[in-house]
């Protein structure tokens, strides 16, 4: 394992000297970016920056960074004029983090654009960004300092974030184990030297400047980083908004809320450009009209296949019951991981949805008996809301909902993905799900993808498109009779004419998915 590493004074809690089975990697943190972006190194303490421009390469481990509160005392910008005068500003080229924050600070902060120059060796000169032990060194060669880190907490009131440790996501993938017991060493490191900081052999300033950083990952730490990435967006320096992804499987989706990562599929439990919450209102609950239905009827039966981490039912819940809290809410939810309320508890709920969640969170073991076949089971019934969740695998409780005549007034149709979990996207399974479905029913889905909406074609609904949430492409509606947008022309046309508009086939509903895939491919190509 090799492992990037930045010598300088702020590093050292981190005890990479007490690592004997790792390559260790020295350079600067801009080379250190690099070497991880390009694989050649496997875990680094990088700069924040390379997360922000790169984060779908990698994996934060979770509550290690190096970050200040006001003064760093470490990052600064040296000068013989006051800030708001500065005109020329020269710039290291050892850190990508510092000289995005020093473009914050005059482009965001103070609303002017000075000229940029980098330089290789320091020298005296007008107004400089300096870093680690050059800035500790030489900022008393000018006669204003600047502690960038105070200017954005002055700015902001928040914490600044300069580094993170990052490991790229197929090494980790690979080797999990591994990461998570360097990760355990590293943690131990950190709280062993600061143990022991008072009786080191270091200059009383040294520690001081230690003491006066922080070394964890908390909310505040968060909520920076993610306000940095969007003034970062603003000025045109990265080009999408980050979703923050950890070791640990949590990842900060773009809209605040949290999903996990499901290492097993190799893909987020919703979008997280979208973000989880707002996936859930505008992919599911308002396309399949919960909250029409809710003023309309006075019962709903709603069938959620994926339940995954619950964002779909606690949604449509509250959605439900804003329009009319006398509603009657019926649903059956389909999930293969028996571990999912382990997840769940492990989540940080949004503030909006604690009720339902506080519900949902009060489900118990049962079983439930579907076409004579019994299946476990959890349930919880409350204020009019009944949900039943089962568990096992997704085409066989399908068909025995069909079989025991559940008839649903809405479809949560939220499988991992077709490319990952192709069992659940095939023609004879959609032929199912419309058995299930009332005639005005709708379902909906997140996928865009040709075979999928071509499937739900050949098993006999109509289709129509979704607005898109969080990327460009539209997510899909279909019903048998209900009242559903218009599909495009153009979808119309690619539908007709695309050598991929072929619905994915599994007539016994028993393939996998790689013979699921071959035989697409056979008659696709």
């Amino acid at each position: 394992m090799k492992v990037g590493w930045i010598d300088y004074l702020n590093t050292l809690p981190f005890g990479i000297d007490r690592f004997k089975d790792i390559t260790i990697v020295k350079d600067y943190p801009s080379n250190l970016n690099k070497l991880l972006k390009e694989k050649k190194i496997d875990i680094g303490i990088v700069s924040a920056a390379e997360y922000l421009e790169n984060f779908y390469q990698y994996l934060i481990i979770p509550d290690l960074s190096i970050s200040s509160y006001k003064e760093v005392n470490s990052v600064i910008i040296g000068s013989d004029l006051p800030l708001e005068d500065v005109e020329v500003v020269y710039l290291t080229k050892e850190s990508k983090t510092s000289v995005y924050l020093t473009r914050v600070v005059f482009e965001i902060f103070l609303g002017k654009k000075p000229i940029y120059k980098y330089f290789d060796n320091y020298k005296k000169r007008q107004s400089v960004l300096l870093i680690g032990d050059k800035a500790i060194e030489y900022k008393k060669d000018y006669k204003y300092v600047y502690d960038l880190s105070k200017l954005w907490f002055d700015k902001t009131g928040l914490p600044f974030t300069f580094a993170l440790w990052c490991v790229n996501k197929d090494f980790f993938l690979k080797n999990r184990e591994k990461v998570l017991d360097f990760e355990k060493r590293l943690k131990q490191n950190v709280r062993d030297f600061f143990e022991r900081l008072d009786s080191l052999d270091l200059d009383l300033s040294k520690k001081e400047y230690l003491k006066n950083l922080r070394y964890g990952l908390d909310k505040e730490n968060i909520q920076s980083i993610r306000l940095f990435a969007k003034y970062l967006l603003e000025l045109k320096i990265i080009k999408t908004y980050l979703d923050i992804r950890f070791t640990d499987g949590r990842v900060i989706t773009a809209d605040g809320t949290q999903t996990f990562y499901n290492f097993d599929y190799n893909e987020a439990y919703h979008s997280t450009k979208a973000g989880a919450y707002t996936e859930s209102l505008y992919k599911f609950t308002l396309p399949c009209k919960i909250d029409k239905l809710a003023k309309e009827k006075e019962e709903i039966n709603i069938l959620d296949v994926g339940f995954g981490l619950g964002y779909n039912v606690a949604v449509a819940v509250k959605v439900a019951k804003e329009n009319n809290q006398n509603i009657k809410i019926n649903i059956v939810s389909v999930e293969k991981d028996e571990n999912f309320l382990e997840r769940i508890n492990q989540m940080e709920i949004p503030e909006n949805l604690q009720k339902e969640y506080n519900f949902i969170k009060s489900l118990k073991p049962s079983k439930i008996t579907l076409n004579e076949n019994i299946y476990p089971s959890y349930t919880a019934s409350a204020d009019g809301v009944s949900l039943t969740v089962v568990l096992g695998e997704g085409r066989r409780i399908l068909l025995d909902l069909s079989k025991s005549g559940y008839k649903f007034d809405a479809v949560f149709y939220d499988p991992f993905s077709p490319k990952v979990n192709t069992e659940m996207w095939t023609l004879d399974l959609f032929k199912v799900v419309k058995n299930l479905m009332t005639d005005k029913a709708i379902l909906a889905t997140y996928s865009a993808s040709l075979p999928v909406r071509k499937g739900l074609i050949e098993a006999g609904f109509k289709i129509g498109l979704v607005e898109p949430v969080g990327r460009r492409s539209p997510s899909t509606v279909a019903t048998i009779k209900g009242d559903i947008p218009e599909l495009p022309e153009k979808e119309k046309q690619r539908l007709e004419t695309s050598p991929l508009a072929k619905p994915y086939l599994d007539p016994c509903l028993c393939k996998t998915k790689e013979e699921i895939v071959k035989d697409y491919q056979k008659t696709a190509f």
